[in-house]
């Protein structure tokens, strides 16, 4: 029986039993100053170079085993989440394995038949677009194996100050919601509103005592234009200026990884150079166009505003987080024009306000909000949802602009609600600006909440003063923005440009968009949009080449961006995160065709040789450090109180048709579940008149190899078939329907030859997961009219798995 071994609660107590046959205990220890050992994490180091505005990064994770047998390592760490993922690769000494990009199942289902195989292999998951697992198994007793992994992004950039991040640490999220399984190592339960929260919840070490892992990270800049003051917020760093480059890195090569490295420098000019960007290679044309539009501002067009400050109040603010949110907002109410009005809103568990309507902007009102302000303290959980909901849905004041300022660390498990409730109900006359607090926000989120509220990011630190931040908004709201932003391409042959909807650029923000363009041209590109009730225009000449191999990571970033694009359309209109095949497909199509993480993808490297016959290792979750500042009390509580006390008490137990057995709740230590069992799924039962019947439905799972072609050409047109399929499975369906309304399900894997020319010679069921005879035959039947391009590499086999299931 597979065990899992919590490496934090097994500094506590022994962990594990495998089968019956062998017994065996694991103590891992806490060494001199509060150190964890025996983890199987050792080290991990960081090197970005900077070239222009944009940045390639390298990571690499060292893994070793401490113990007498095989073990798997489990690590949930975070990246940037405007990223490209686009390599893993593992070494194991010396020997390199490179790893290759599968959809999600097939690079889960190789690597869990080369673990079953005695193989050494390694996964890396996307479960966020920050949050990443990365699985290496097989690690045998005294192995060194490392994991390298790369990713492509762009410097953020906004009024002069460019800021290049690295988050180092996945701080702990809020789960509301019935618990629903669990399918990762984490501390929660997965629930209804976060179906994966076991795979975003790692453990955290416990209070005075940090993993023993440690980190080291270094820059190198290349800018193209004179540097001025670089500043790292967070970290003490070393730096080096040469020739025009800059190289930074930390003082210290043991770093503790509990906080984000953000680095910030500016250039001698407060403009970002305008130009376009472009690269010609075997995926075709793309360019990314930069422009810093040029805005000129009346005193007249400062219009009164009605401003809303959101307070994230709940367990994982308290302490100083708190305070320097406190701080923030105070410095917002005293910024306010005359004119304005306010409004303060706190929430945690629920939201209420610091008055039952806004106030205007007196020396009065200032002085109630400053006094609320201060009275202020982080407990409980986190129903963010409650903070939207009262600052989104208060009723508009017809003479001002309504601009919400929402500021939080950002730790939550269902981000795709809150951003689907802001996507869905924010009103034209509204717009948001997302403040990170702390020294770990969570910026997937931070960054999304401004996107969603059609306004800008910032952060403040713990060590910052909040006076920066708060500046530069107002600098934002004072100003009149640039709205109905169009491009007009002219003869150029430019498709498919993300962001699909251009947003709203307020004072000092870059546009930035990426394209495709299916011919080479020159040409005149005119961008126009309105400032209050002024035309602004202007025209750009622009050169897309028809050959360029430099410059390739704008293919990769476009490719990125269209993902984020697909991905905003998963929220459905109440908020919650939908499944729509169609737009999974395409998320899938693309990140297979540039070789790019997403949810729907994974990377997977497997050794050749097989490297121990002793049968499933076992696993062992490496836990996290708490985030700097955090407080253990504010996040665990004692006793029932606490953040994810909170969250566990909005866990109804589910029923035992559910579930027999999920532990025990609280735990050691305060974590929330503490021991889990090994749980048992049963069939749903229900009573009554109610008459199950379900609809049948097909669905393409994996496909591989692509005999040279895209992996979106040979995906579509297997997809091509499945109406035809569904038609065919829905016929079974009513003919084998049982009483209960039930019929089969299952998967059935085919292995299709096609000819040089793409078409179908042969077909075969390699699997039969339905267990039918019939719907084999028809099947096959009907992918014998597939028909691929004609493939580079000539005759070959296509392995292909279909899911039919019950809707």
């Amino acid at each position: 029986m597979k065990s899992v071994v919590v490496a934090a609660l097994a500094i506590l107590s022994t962990a594990l039993a495998q089968d019956d046959a062998a017994d065996y205990s694991r103590l891992q220890a806490v060494g001199e100053n509060g150190v964890v050992v025996d983890l199987p994490l050792e080290h991990t180091s960081v090197e970005i170079s900077v070239t222009g505005n944009l940045q390639r990064a390298v990571v690499r994770q060292v893994y070793g085993n401490p113990f007498a047998e095989p073990i798997e390592a489990v690590y949930v760490f975070p990246l940037p989440d405007d990223g490209a993922v686009d390599r893993m690769n593992m070494y194991i000494g010396d020997r390199l394995v490179v790893g290759r990009i599968y959809e999600r199942d097939a690079a889960r289902a190789i690597y869990e038949e080369a673990i079953s195989s005695g193989q050494t292999a390694s996964l890396l998951e996307q479960e966020r677009p920050n949050i990443f697992t990365q699985s290496v198994g097989n690690i045998l007793p005294g192995d060194s194996i490392t994991i390298e992994i790369s990713y492509v992004a762009t410097v953020g950039y906004d009024d002069g100050r460019y800021e290049l991040s690295f988050p180092m640490v996945v701080g702990p999220r809020f789960i509301p919601g019935e618990p629903a399984g669990q399918t990762g190592t984490g501390w929660s339960f997965d629930t209804i509103q976060v179906p994966d929260a076991s795979r975003i919840t790692p453990h955290v070490v416990p209070e005075g005592t940090r993993a023993g892992y440690d980190i080291d990270l270094s820059v190198t800049m290349n800018t193209g234009f004179p540097v001025g003051q670089v500043r790292s917020l967070n970290h003490e760093v070393e730096q080096e200026r040469e020739d025009g480059t800059i190289h930074i890195e930390l003082a210290r090569k043991d770093e503790i990884p509990n906080r984000d490295f953000v680095l910030t420098y500016t250039s001698a000019s407060d403009r970002i150079e305008t130009g376009i960007m472009a690269t010609n290679g075997d995926l075709g044309g793309h360019f990314m166009l930069i422009l810093q539009p040029e805005v000129d501002v009346a005193d007249s067009d400062i219009m009164p505003k009605e401003m809303f400050f959101v307070v994230d109040c709940s367990g994982s603010m308290s302490g100083q987080p708190m305070e320097v949110a406190k701080e923030t907002v105070r410095q917002f109410v005293r910024g306010m024009n005359p004119g304005d009005s306010f409004q303060i809103i706190r929430f945690s568990e629920d939201a209420s306000g610091m008055s039952d309507h806004p106030l205007e902007n007196t020396p009065d009102n200032v002085a109630t909000g400053i006094s609320y302000i201060n009275a202020l303290q982080g407990e409980g959980g986190t129903m963010m949802i409650e903070g939207i909901r009262s600052a989104v849905g208060y009723p508009g004041d017809p003479d001002r602009m309504r601009f919400i300022v929402f500021l939080t660390d950002g730790y939550i498990g269902n981000e795709a609600e809150i951003l689907g409730e802001l996507q869905t109900t924010l009103g034209e006359n509204t717009r948001l600006f997302s403040v990170g607090v702390g020294s770990s926000p969570n910026r997937y989120l931070i960054e999304g909440l401004a996107e969603e509220g059609r306004g800008a990011a910032y952060y403040v630190g713990l060590d910052e003063d909040p006076e920066t931040a708060v500046s530069a908004v107002y600098e934002k709201l004072n100003n009149p923005y640039l709205v109905g932003i169009d491009i007009d391409w002219g003869n150029l042959k430019v498709t498919e440009v993300y962001p699909a909807s251009i947003p709203d650029l307020f004072a000092g923000q870059p546009l930035v968009v990426t394209g495709r363009y299916t011919a080479p041209g020159r040409g005149q590109v005119r961008v126009t949009g309105m400032v209050g009730d002024r035309e602004w225009s202007r025209n750009i000449s622009v050169d897309l080449p028809e050959e360029e191999e430099g410059n390739d990571v704008i293919a990769t970033l476009w490719a990125r961006r269209k993902i984020h694009d697909l991905s905003r359309l998963l929220y459905d209109p109440y908020g919650y995160e939908t499944y729509d095949q169609e737009v999974v497909d395409a998320i899938t199509d693309v990140a297979l065709d540039y070789q790019i993480m997403s949810n729907y993808t994974s990377f997977v490297a497997v050794s050749a040789e097989v490297r121990t016959v002793d049968g499933r290792p076992v696993t062992v979750e490496v836990p996290v450090n708490m985030p700097q500042g955090v407080s253990y009390e504010g996040v665990f509580g004692e006793g029932s109180g606490g953040y994810f006390a909170t969250a566990q008490s909005q866990m109804a137990a589910p029923s035992t048709t559910m579930m027999r057995s999920y532990g025990t709740v609280g735990g050691t230590g305060g974590y929330a579940p503490g021991g889990v069992t090994e749980m048992e799924c049963c069939d749903m039962a229900y009573d009554g008149d109610y008459h199950y019947n379900p609809s049948a439905s097909v669905t393409m799972v994996t496909a591989s190899p692509y005999l040279g072609l895209r992996a979106s050409e040979v995906r579509s047109a297997l997809r091509e078939c499945v109406d035809g399929m569904q038609a065919a499975y829905a016929e079974f369906a009513e003919e084998t329907r049982l009483d209960d309304g039930t019929f089969a399900t299952g998967s059935i894997t085919f292995s299709i030859e096609f000819d040089a020319t793409g078409r179908v010679g042969d077909v075969s069921a390699v699997s039969d997961g339905v267990g039918s005879d019939r719907l084999v035959r028809d099947m096959t039947a009907l992918l014998r009219a597939v028909r691929i391009p004609e493939p580079p590499e000539g005759a070959g086999t296509i392995i292909v798995t279909y899911s039919f299931s019950a809707v």
